[in-house]
């Protein structure tokens, strides 16, 4: 597969163009990422109230502690069925925007689509290639840091959460870590994000799509990386500013009722979120069709003239 090579200014032209996304059909394209967040929300709220349950059952039981074996079969599965669904969700979005880009009639809940055929079930492999990266991740982690920074690290953490002064441990390797933590956070967004479209759209089997990921992720890693740094720098002006904004609506709804402020204020971190996601999965979608093409992407037809042309 052809694999364009792509000058480190495309970063920034990826970066302009996705804040420019959906604006042909933004009720879609936003409603499909709000749609995408509900979905999520509900099915962690669900696996939240039946361990909740199992817990509860556990406990109520001549105060007996919650049996782990089971607490630990259902909350696995539950776990998987969550990473399987995400990078569907992911396809079903960029596949709302690629049709909105096209000019083609689309509609919010066509995030949902790819559950309905094969080709865009496939992409719940994605979710076990993200389980083996977290654990490659943490195996590469602890051999740099060490066991015992990991050990003190989760302690301090407690230390924290039971409201005492934690003290913070240092690793082993601390450039070194920072290093390969960069290095590996790269590819393995670059995997996911790339293989999606490539599986999706390109017709891409899981193998050939994560090899085309990888030699795009190095080929074009001046412009990816350009992208990244501008999302991320981005990202953490405008938290700040949301923020602020959540605080202030929480504040004059509050004047009314609490209820009305905690209403305003997830309200407005509700419509962030899409609009990060929008902004993520977009860029993305730019990325693949500027990598590899998109042959189903026909230039706009001009524009029609009434009239005389001097």
């Amino acid at each position: 597969m052809d694999i364009r090579a792509l000058p480190v200014a495309q970063g920034l032209a990826w970066f302009k163009q996705a804040i420019d996304l959906g604006s042909r059909n933004p009720r879609a394209v936003f409603g499909a990422a709000m749609l995408m967040i509900l979905a999520l929300y509900t099915a962690a709220m669900l696996m939240a109230l039946v361990l909740a349950a199992l817990v509860g059952a556990g406990s109520a039981t001549a105060g007996q502690a919650p049996d782990l074996r089971l607490v630990m079969a259902v909350a696995i599965p539950l776990t998987l069925l969550v990473m399987f669904l995400v990078p569907i969700l992911l396809g079903g979005l960029m596949h709302v925007v690629r049709e909105a880009e096209a000019g083609r009639p689309v509609r919010a809940r066509d995030v949902f689509a790819p559950l309905r055929s094969a080709q865009g079930r496939s992409l719940a492999l994605l979710g076990l290639v993200q389980i083996a990266m977290t654990v490659v991740g943490g195996v590469l982690m602890v051999g740099i840091a060490g066991s015992d920074y990991w050990r003190d690290y989760l302690q301090a953490m407690q230390q924290a959460m039971s409201g005492s002064q934690p003290t913070m441990p240092q690793p082993a390797n601390g450039g070194l870590l920072f290093l390969v933590q960069l290095v590996f956070n790269y590819f393995s967004y670059a995997l996911m994000l790339f293989s999606i479209p490539l599986m999706l759209f390109s017709g891409n089997r899981l193998g050939e799509a994560l090899g085309n990921s990888l030699r795009a992720a190095v080929r074009n890693v001046g412009a990816n990386l350009l992208a990244g740094v501008l999302f991320v720098g981005a990202l953490v002006v405008a938290a700040v500013v949301v923020a602020l904004v959540a605080a202030l609506v929480a504040m004059l709804g509050g004047a009314i009722h609490p209820a009305v402020g905690t209403a305003l204020s997830m309200l407005v971190m509700f419509g962030f979120a899409a609009l990060v996601l929008v902004l993520v999965v977009g860029a993305a979608y730019l990325a693949w069709r500027d990598t590899f093409g998109d042959a189903s992407s026909l230039p706009p037809a001009p524009p029609v003239v009434h009239g005389f042309e001097a």
